[in-house]
């Protein structure tokens, strides 16, 4: 937040979400988007007068009638409620009196998960009494209902009367610094990320290690234990906060594993050979380092998407303009210009990059994939003029 505007993030919580969707919008919704006859005949047919009964011990079952709601166990329910979710972000997006983060010009407002709404917005005095008009007619019209009380924000460079006017005048659950959002806990200031994240993840994995510990379980089960209770987590993390580790902690936990693993005992097979997969010979321990290095590469295979193609990666170009980082991680260090973004993600994404591109043969020096603009070796790139007509004619790297 380096332009200090007073900004605002937001969770929304919704109050039974996918009990609260109202058939007769729902199927209008379908209708205005022109899904195929056919489709809509097969839903209408799922949504046809459907029951339940309410058990009680010693009485007779008592149906009743289902008016709402999407199917529980239903794998085409998420969909629905997606579809169902959508014109209510759409109308946001497009609010020009709801506000959001603006980078390069480009608006960043809303972005959702299932039920889960985070909203990003700047000006929020002007912005959430919009917002909550919006939410009220939707919730009219289509029966989704927001938990106010459950709903938490924090503030970003708001001053101190206009923090107090908002928990005042609004009933939002306001944070001093930081809430949680999907399992990962926002903060207000960037360098508190890991703290807040990572600490509480390696204490709780720690903690886990030493209950199983107690059991009687198998040398192979204690692997298989690590693979599929403490990996998965693992991952969420290193894919949902691309933040740098502490070497420290990273190394503490492996050794936790380790100990787990053979009991507190002396080691009888090496930890490279245990890190083999199995048609090599080993077993398949994970190498938590090796999982952090491909989450983090897998965040620069993304920058290389299409433009609009995916929300965060726009936001990442526009907080490393006028550089590309899909174009500058291919220039020779020497001839990058200076990076000028201070966004925690793309700085450690680009410093794993320079570490693991050479070291893990990920890619050659020169690469065909060089760009020829602010490229010294091609002098023409270095030219603003020049460089813009090869840039309109879809030129843009030595291959």
């Amino acid at each position: 937040m380096e332009t200090q505007q007073p900004s605002l993030f937001l969770s929304l919580d919704a109050e039974k979400a996918f009990d609260r969707a109202e058939w007769p919008f729902l199927f209008s919704l379908l209708q205005h988007i022109r899904l195929p006859e056919s489709f809509l005949a097969a839903i209408n047919a799922l949504y046809t007068s459907p029951s339940a009964q309410i058990l009680l011990p010693g009485a007779e079952p008592i149906p009743f009638m289902i008016s709402n709601g999407t199917r529980q166990g239903c794998p085409l329910s998420p969909a629905l409620f997606a579809l169902y979710l959508e014109p209510l972000l759409q109308h946001i997006r497009m609010n020009p009196g709801i506000q959001g983060l603006t980078v390069r010009s480009e608006s960043f407002k809303v972005s959702a998960y299932a039920d889960d709404i985070l909203l990003s917005l700047s000006h929020p005095l002007e912005s959430l009494p919009q917002l909550f008009k919006t939410l009220d007619e939707y919730a009219r019209l289509s029966g989704y209902k927001i938990n106010i009380n459950k709903s938490e924000a924090f503030t970003v460079h708001v001053p101190s009367l206009q923090y107090d006017y908002l928990c005042t005048n609004f009933p939002v659950r306001f944070s001093p610094s930081s809430f949680k959002y999907l399992g990962i806990m926002l903060t207000n200031a960037p360098t508190t990320l890991y703290d807040a994240n990572y600490k509480r993840l390696w204490s709780q994995i720690k903690k886990d290690l030493e209950c199983w510990d107690r059991y009687q379980i198998s040398w192979v089960g204690r692997i298989y234990s690590v693979k599929m209770n403490i990996l998965p987590r693992l991952l969420y993390f290193f894919q949902a906060l691309p933040i740098a580790l502490d070497s420290d902690d990273i190394r503490d936990i492996q050794r936790a594993i380790d100990s787990f693993i053979w009991q507190g005992k002396r080691h009888r097979t090496a930890r490279a050979t245990l890190y083999r997969p199995k048609e090599a010979g080993g077993l398949g321990l994970p190498c938590l380092l090796s999982y952090y290095y491909a989450a983090q590469l897998a965040q620069v295979v993304a920058w290389h998407s299409p433009q609009t193609s995916r929300r965060w990666v726009d936001l990442e170009r526009g907080l490393m303009y006028p550089d590309c980082p899909q174009m500058w991680i291919w220039l020779p260090r020497a001839h990058r210009p200076f990076l000028k973004t201070t966004c925690p993600a793309i700085i450690n994404s680009l410093r794993l990059w320079d570490k693991l591109a050479t070291k893990c043969d990920l890619t050659s020096f020169p690469s065909p994939l060089t760009p020829i603009m602010r490229n010294r070796d091609f002098l023409p790139g270095l030219v603003s003029s020049s460089s813009e007509g090869w840039m309109g004619s879809n030129i843009s790297r030595i291959c």
